[in-house]
């Protein structure tokens, strides 16, 4: 579960840091609030493609951190699989910067985004408005 989430230097974010309840966590706002850039903050934490525009304007680089527990013992397996030590919290981290490159780190020590999206992968579900839709297709039903 996602404990803790911190962003610095993401779009219009400079900083900013959200506890989540252990029950639903739900993002409402008025349009350009920025509930948009959250979840792409949070899709960069779980290894996504992002763009070097992401970054703040004048910024060297933005950062995702998040921090999860009670983690899934399929997730604990792929961790140890890929030279991880096992622990009762998971720190993700993603440092994008404004050449374009981008960094990971789980728990501190570098990864590639390959390996943080396999891992990552299982640790959160986002629905997002009309996604609802998404179940009419057979790919998407297990």
């Amino acid at each position: 579960m996602l404990k803790e989430l911190s962003i610095e230097n993401l779009a219009v974010i400079e900083k900013a840091s959200i506890a989540f309840d252990d029950k639903l966590n739900v993002f409402t706002g008025e349009t350009g609030a920025g509930k948009s850039i959250l979840i792409g903050g949070i899709n960069a934490l779980l290894g996504a493609r992002v763009s070097k525009d992401i970054v703040r304007s004048g910024a060297e680089k933005a950062v995702v951190t998040g921090l999860f527990d009670n983690i899934p013992s399929s997730v604990e397996k792929k961790l140890e699989e890929n030279g991880f030590e096992k622990a009762d919290e998971l720190l993700l981290q993603r440092d994008i910067h404004a050449d374009g490159k981008s960094t990971a780190r789980i728990n501190g020590r570098a990864t590639t985004a390959a390996i943080l999206r396999d891992i990552a992968g299982e640790l959160i579900d986002i629905h997002g408005q009309h996604d609802n839709r998404l179940i009419m297709d057979s790919d998407n039903q297990r």
